[in-house]
């Protein structure tokens, strides 16, 4: 179960982000993981089922989306056929571990602007004109914090929009009860 926390936009015009403007996707996508990291170790907001105990605090679940795609006739083959491939199957990457919040973002930035091993990886697997949608869950790791990765690899995003949707949300950590 998720409960959802927060949502912004946040511009990824260069200028903006070089800046780092606070209507920026930097800025924006900073502000909401310090929130959503505190919240989640604050009283549990994500809760089980009636029949299921928490096994550990929520996970912090971030997603980072384009908020206007091309028209469908104006999308390329490619960027077609990665829509339906990854819609079914998202991109997934390594597990990482940071100590703090501030290097969990560095390391999302970098990833999303094609930097880094991982980085690099999801642009040649999400190439073309096509544009990432990113999910990102964020749990307690032996130095701090393990994020898992997950990409969405669809649709081009309208270039004419700079605007990105970022969403944060607590998922619950339950056990299943034995029967």
């Amino acid at each position: 179960m998720e409960t959802p926390l927060r949502s912004e936009q946040g511009s990824a015009g260069i200028m903006f982000n070089l800046t780092e403007h606070p209507q920026s996707i930097r800025a924006q996508a900073k502000k909401l993981l310090h929130e959503a990291v505190a919240a989640a170790a604050g009283p549990d907001l994500a809760p089980c089922a009636a029949n299921c105990a928490p096994v550990h605090g929520p996970a912090v679940v971030f997603r980072v989306a384009p908020m206007a795609y091309l028209p469908l006739p104006q999308q390329s083959p490619l960027c077609t056929q990665l829509a339906t491939t990854t819609g079914a199957r998202p991109l997934t990457y390594p597990a990482h571990e940071f100590s703090t919040v501030d290097e969990l973002d560095a390391w999302i930035m970098q990833f999303s602007q094609g930097q880094g091993t991982d980085g690099k990886l999801l642009y040649q697997q999400c190439g073309g004109n096509c544009d990432p949608s990113y999910t990102f869950v964020i749990d307690t790791g032996s130095r701090g914090y393990a994020i898992n990765t997950e990409v969405y690899c669809g649709f081009a995003r309208d270039r004419k929009n700079n605007l990105y949707s970022m969403t944060t949300a607590l998922r619950a950590a339950c056990a299943v009860p034995l029967r």
